[in-house]
């Protein structure tokens, strides 16, 4: 056994295999393909109709249950099961295990059946019910009760994990992996009906807020749209039920094993849909819904054809917390209480100018990027954290002395080494009268002939677009000046990213230009998270 390539010791197994490991149920299975063999030589067994199918047990890992015609049959079965776990040293979970003995569809008593050392399997009492592979039955699935104990299970699971203070991604996938397999499993037994999976994914949703995941007023529809496409990417507990039912009907409209072939009767040849074309339809289904949305929709319709496929990186990464993520989500869906709609949509008394500079309507625009008030502090701050961490980056990258963190980073005005020189904030002196000539950095290359002019800038989402060519012509001016005083090719370069996390299509290709390996989602991140805080601060919430 090993650790961080550090020997640790020897682990001797003398007997089974570990509990978990994922090879642990194909193992279990072959190694009891022998009794599966030795039962199916028997003549005992229950047939479904005169000289029709026969079956005499069920078997997975450690589950087995017998079927026999009579009491007779079912201890011989019985007793073949116990001499063949005693020969490979397989011991009966006594305590687990029950008989039952139907006659004519109606349960009867019986003294069980006996097995060396006195031990008795037990008949089951009147009322009492078995677990096989986890589901309760008796003559038939208990369904009443199983609902009920996975009803119950799912929502202990699901505040588990809520408990937890594990980010937005996480709590997410914690829920699709850990909470909803417990109805997919049972999905297949139990007949769900409509309202009941729908109540349980409305409880999902009232814990999610509850717990700070979910804003009350964001889009339903957006909740279970996956990440890359700009939702939550949680799953659906009425279409994961469905889409397992799909599965299963596909399953025994194509198999070729003789029982199933038997009771699938007439439905042989009904057509069922692929659960991946269900998921696929589902999904661009909510998707249309959301984006169709009056308010809700609105950010998806104005930004879909200026951004790239970047723009939900901070979404599939999803290190964000859950209640800054939430926020986010709420003031792309417009779905947070600002003035302006508690006037308009609210129907409120409440003067809808923004509280800060009493000048505009307070929308969430006017908030995250028009506030003449929050101008010079918040959004310069904004800014200007954005650009710290391309400065650092750029100074890593040509070998400039920096923090090892970039948020301890500090720029100066000028730094340089033999190779490069990098100005930050500089006020350039120039022969001619300029407006422009104090771009965020400029980066020099000295044994070279190039020089960019790099500026950065944090808009509103629907303006990304329009910002990026604004600060190109910007600097137009100082480009042609620099390129006659310093004689060297002058690029200017944005970059630019939306106050919500928007990116425009050329971000990547303009940081690749910079010559830096930033990830757009740690940009995003630092933009969302100064955007968050402008919001709180303003909305105090």
């Amino acid at each position: 056994m090993t650790c961080a390539n550090e020997h640790l010791g020897e682990v001797k197994i003398k007997r089974g295999i570990f509990q978990g490991d994922a090879l642990s149920p194909l193992l279990f299975v072959i190694a009891l393909i022998p009794l599966t063999s030795v039962l199916k030589t028997t003549k005992h067994g229950y047939e479904f109709a005169k000289n029709g199918e026969k079956i005499n047990h069920l078997l997975y890992m450690d589950d087995l249950k017998l079927y026999a015609k009579n009491e007779k049959e079912l201890d011989s079965l019985v007793q073949t099961v116990r001499v063949f776990s005693k020969d490979i040293g397989m011991d009966f979970g006594i305590e687990k295990c029950s008989m039952l003995i139907m006659k004519r569809g109606k349960k009867t008593k019986s003294d069980g059946i006996k097995l060396p050392d006195n031990i008795v399997i037990k008949s089951l009492k009147e009322g009492e019910g078995y677990k096989y592979l986890g589901i309760l039955q008796i003559d038939e699935v208990q369904e009443k009760e199983m609902k009920r104990i996975v009803g119950n299970e799912y929502k202990r699971r699901v505040r588990k994990i809520l408990e937890t203070k594990l980010n937005g991604g996480n709590i997410i996938k914690g829920i699709n992996t850990w909470a909803i397999p417990v109805l997919r499993y049972s999905a297949a037994f139990l007949n769900w009906t409509k309202t009941e999976l729908q109540v349980m994914d409305r409880r999902t949703r009232k814990l999610l807020t509850m717990h700070n995941g979910l804003h009350p007023r964001s889009d339903v529809e957006r909740v279970y749209i996956p990440r890359k496409d700009g939702g939550r990417g949680l799953m659906c507990v009425e279409d994961t039920v469905k889409q397992a039912n799909i599965g299963l009907e596909r399953y025994v409209k194509e198999s070729k094993e003789r029982l199933i072939v038997a009771a699938r009767g007439d439905n042989e040849n009904a057509d069922i849909e692929i659960g991946n074309d269900f998921k696929r339809r589902t999904q661009q289904e909510r998707k249309t819904k959301w984006k169709e949305k009056m308010l809700h929709g609105q950010f998806l319709r104005h930004t879909e054809e200026l951004a790239d496929k970047d723009q939900w990186l901070w979404l599939t990464d999803g290190t964000l917390k859950r209640e800054t993520e939430s926020l986010i989500m709420a003031a792309q869906e417009q779905a947070l209480r600002t003035n302006l709609v508690k006037a308009k949509i609210d129907k409120s008394q409440e003067d809808s100018r923004c509280r800060m500079c009493g000048k505009a309507d307070e929308s969430i625009n006017h908030l995250l990027s028009e506030c003449s008030k929050m101008a010079q502090k918040e959004y310069k701050r904004r800014h200007d954290w954005m650009g710290k961490k391309i400065h650092w980056e750029v100074c890593r990258n040509y070998g400039l002395e920096t923090k090892a963190k970039w948020y301890e980073h500090e720029p100066q005005a000028v730094c340089e080494n033999e190779e490069y020189k990098i100005l930050w904030d500089f006020s350039i002196q120039t022969d001619h009268v300029i407006e422009a000539r104090r771009p965020d950095m400029i980066i020099v290359e000295k044994k070279g002939n190039k020089c960019q002019i790099i500026d950065f800038a944090v808009p509103y989402d629907t303006r990304v677009d329009e910002k990026e060519k604004e600060k190109i012509q910007k600097y137009q001016d100082l480009a042609r000046e620099l390129k006659k005083l310093w004689n060297k090719n002058v690029k200017v370069i944005p970059v630019i990213i939306g106050a919500l996390g928007t990116t425009p299509s050329r971000l990547r290709k303009r940081l690749k230009e910079i010559g830096i390996n930033t990830k757009i989602v740690e940009l995003q991140k630092t933009v969302l998270l100064h955007s968050a805080r402008i919001l709180r601060k303003v909305l105090e919430i």
